[in-house]
C-alpha cells in the first residue's frame, strides 16, 4: 500500500505492547503507522462530508484496545469519545486498563507501576519505559476524560440495548482472523451479522473501516464501499451507510 498521511515511518518503539501499554499472553497489538493512517483517512473522508468533528469512535471488536489506544494517544485533538466492546471479558479488562492510559489519572498510575519495578528490579527497561510514558504524555496532550472511554463485554454479532440511541462518527475495528483470534460467535456469518448491527450505529455522516484478512472481502448490502487498502496479510474494508448522501 501507499500511505497518504503516515507518510514517514516512525519510530513507535514508545508504544511497544508491553512498555507502557499494558499487555497478557495471547494478547495481539496492531500497527500503529497503520492505525493513524487508517484513523486519518477516515477523517479525511468525514472533513470532506462536512463532518469536521470532534468524533465518536467505536470498536466492537476492540481486543485489547491496542488500535484504539494508539489512535487516541496520536489523534486525541479529533476525538470527543472512544468506545469499546469486544466478547471476551479478558480482552475488555485489558482493553480498559489500556484505555485508561489515555486519562491523566491512568498514566500517572502506570508511571507509578514502572518506578515500582525499577525499584525493584532496577533494569534499564524500566527507566525506558518511564521515558515512553514521560513522550506519551506529551503526545497526547490533553488528556481524555474517564466519561468519555467506555469499555464493555458484547458479542458484535448480535443486537443488543447497551448502545441503544448511540451514533458514532467512525466505527473502526481489526476483526477476528488468523491463528491467534477467532471469531467467538455461534453466526455462520459473523461479518455480515456484525455489519447488521453496526448500520443503526452509524451518524449521519460517518465511516466504517474494517481491517480483515487479505483474501476476506466485505460486501453487505446496507453499505457502500469506498475502497481498500492492502498491506502483507491484511485488507482495510472503508465503508459508509448505503442511506448516506
Amino acid at each position: 500500500m501507499s500511505y497518504q498521511f503516515a507518510i514517514e515511518n516512525e519510530n513507535y518503539e514508545d508504544f511497544a505492547s508491553g512498555r507502557v501499554l499494558y499487555n497478557q499472553h495471547g494478547a495481539t497489538a496492531f500497527p500503529v503507522r497503520l492505525a493513524s493512517e487508517l484513523f486519518q483517512r477516515g477523517k479525511a473522508y468525514l472533513t470532506g462530508k462536512g463532518n469536521d468533528g470532534p468524533y465518536r469512535i467505536y470498536d466492537p471488536c476492540c481486543g485489547g484496545g491496542y488500535l484504539l489506544a494508539s489512535i487516541g494517544f496520536l489523534h486525541r485533538e479529533y476525538i470527543e469519545t472512544i468506545t469499546a466492546s469486544d466478547v471476551d471479558p479478558a480482552a475488555v479488562e485489558l482493553a480498559s486498563r489500556n484505555l485508561s492510559l489515555l486519562t491523566a489519572a491512568g498514566l500517572q498510575a502506570r508511571i507509578g507501576q514502572i518506578r515500582q519495578m525499577h525499584g525493584s528490579f532496577g533494569k534499564d527497561s524500566h527507566l525506558a519505559a518511564l521515558a515512553s510514558a514521560e513522550k506519551l504524555g506529551k503526545l497526547i496532550g490533553e488528556p481524555f476524560s474517564p466519561e468519555s472511554l467506555e469499555c464493555f463485554a458484547e458479542d458484535a454479532t448480535e443486537l443488543s440495548d447497551r448502545l441503544s440511541g448511540q451514533h458514532f462518527d467512525m466505527i473502526v475495528s481489526d476483526v477476528p482472523y488468523g491463528n491467534q483470534v477467532e471469531w467467538k460467535s455461534e453466526s455462520g456469518d459473523p461479518v455480515g451479522h456484525m455489519l447488521n448491527r453496526l448500520e443503526p450505529l452509524m451518524a449521519p455522516v460517518s465511516i466504517l473501516i474494517l481491517v480483515s484478512a487479505k483474501d476476506q472481502k466485505i460486501d453487505h448490502d446496507r453499505f457502500r464501499k469506498l475502497g481498500q487498502i492492502k498491506l502483507g496479510k491484511r485488507r482495510a474494508t472503508l465503508l459508509e451507510s448505503a442511506e448516506a448522501r
